[in-house]
């Protein structure tokens, strides 16, 4: 008996189908803050898990992901669709995901061990709402935010450079502070405010919200031996965003949409570069900076 289950994340709808053997629901816990009634409307996309996967065309790999997150490879034959290979860092298990050229049907087959399965299940999803995404003024970020009363505020910066921890200090000093997403939010542009969402994906720390807040800032975290913030161009704005954009940048029409949709961020959002320490001061500078910005 195949399960169907709806879910809304920043306004866009998605569906996930499954039988009872290929997944259990208790695993879908992230997901449940998210869940819609199928009569909502329309889904972007959907994903079915399944047993097996069609091996009849000839695909050639075009790209990878590689971090510390997870591995995957990138594989398109002739027709245009796409081939994903995700895996654990480390592991021999992968999951394989086969989807249409716009990334609005997609079918998957995930590991026969259960240790990976929910892991590979949740790439899946990650990645055809990113490009599904890409052309509808939305983006999905690598970064943590904090929500402060009505207003939403992101730190940036690679694996290890405090994201996390900047977080963390605004809400033990910056009043009125919560946690809305520590790794996958997601930003929309809807007629010309940038909006900033919870998601079901929030990496190593379970904040799975379904809230937003008016995007009033964006900081690019640095460490120091001292604190000091500096606003930025528009130009470096657009060079601190644009990595921390889930993209394709090799597949041409994916990358135009995440390109024309930073410009309008940047253009909107005031942006800054964090040079810090990870202490409570840091905290108050920024957010005595961006907050009255």
């Amino acid at each position: 008996m195949k399960n169907n289950f709806f879910y809304q994340v920043a306004g866009h709808r998605f569906r996930l189908s499954f039988s009872n053997e290929s997944l259990e629901e208790d695993s879908l816990t992230n997901y449940a803050p998210f869940r819609v009634s199928k009569e909502i409307g329309d889904c972007l996309f959907s994903l079915s898990i399944v047993d097996n996967l069609s091996d009849e065309l000839e695909y050639k790999q075009v790209g990878q992901f590689d971090n510390d997150i997870a591995f995957i490879g990138v594989f398109k034959p002739d027709n245009g669709s796409f081939r994903f290979r995700i895996a654990y860092p480390g592991s021999r298990d992968y999951c394989t995901m086969d989807t249409d050229a716009a990334f609005r049907v997609a079918q998957v087959k995930l590991p026969a061990g259960d240790k990976y399965r929910f892991f590979c299940l949740n790439n899946c999803l990650m990645l055809l709402y990113a490009f599904s995404t890409a052309n509808l003024d939305t983006l999905m970020m690598h970064a943590s935010v904090i929500k402060n009363e009505t207003d939403g505020f992101i730190f940036l910066g690679k694996s290890g450079t405090g994201k996390s921890t900047h977080s963390r200090l605004w809400l033990d000093y910056i009043e009125g502070s919560e946690l809305l997403n520590d790794d996958n939010p997601v930003v929309r542009i809807i007629d010309g405010n940038p909006i900033v969402y919870g998601t079901p994906w929030s990496g190593k720390t379970p904040c799975y919200r379904n809230e937003k807040a008016l995007l009033k800032g964006i900081v690019k975290l640095e460490q120091a031996p001292q604190n000091q913030i500096k606003a930025l161009s528009l130009l470096q704005a657009y060079a601190i965003v644009f990595p921390a954009c889930s993209s394709m940048r090799w597949e041409e029409e994916i990358a135009s949409g995440i390109h024309r949709t930073v410009e309008k961020l940047v253009s909107t959002v005031p942006c800054y570069r964090l040079y810090c320490l990870p202490d409570k001061a840091a905290a108050e500078l920024s957010a005595t900076t961006i907050k009255g910005a």
